[in-house]
């Protein structure tokens, strides 16, 4: 009882499929500065929000810049997958671009992947562009109020 109650909770969003997944075409947040340094390594630079509960006034007085970024260098798989996120190429088409550059099978580099993308997008640094399938799924449940 205990565990359907919990896989009731858990499954707000519903699943897409392995197809669905591989037709996701990610999308770098156009408004995350990145930049590509002469080893070839890259740098991306997140904003920072400013600290909470403090003022305007606060953060003059006391110096704080508010316009800090954090920055992050991804490793070289990190690094392709960042400039292969245009918006064009499939999830499908990076994974196999994956398992091609570095010898991977392709479940290996699906669910890495995966993972790697759903941290990016939790920080806000790529989003999605949807299958049609998907999206009208989802269009749906956001109507029904299941989301």
């Amino acid at each position: 009882m205990l565990l359907d109650r919990l896989r009731r909770k858990r499954s707000k969003i519903p699943p897409i499929s392995r197809s669905e997944f591989l037709s996701i075409r990610p999308v770098r947040n156009p408004n995350v500065k990145w930049e590509r340094r002469e080893s070839g390594d890259i740098l991306i630079r997140i904003p920072l929000p400013p600290p909470k509960g403090l003022t305007k006034l606060l953060l003059k007085i006391f110096s704080v810049n508010a316009s800090e970024k954090k920055i992050v260098i991804p490793d070289k798989i990190g690094t392709l997958v960042w400039e292969l996120c245009d918006g064009k190429r499939t999830v499908r088409e990076i994974s196999e671009i994956l398992q091609k550059r570095f010898k991977i099978m392709p479940v290996e580099a699906e669910v890495s992947l995966g993972s790697y993308l759903n941290n990016l997008s939790k920080r806000g640094l790529v989003g999605f562009i949807l299958p049609e399938g998907a999206s009208e799924r989802l269009k749906k449940a956001l109507k029904e109020g299941k989301l």
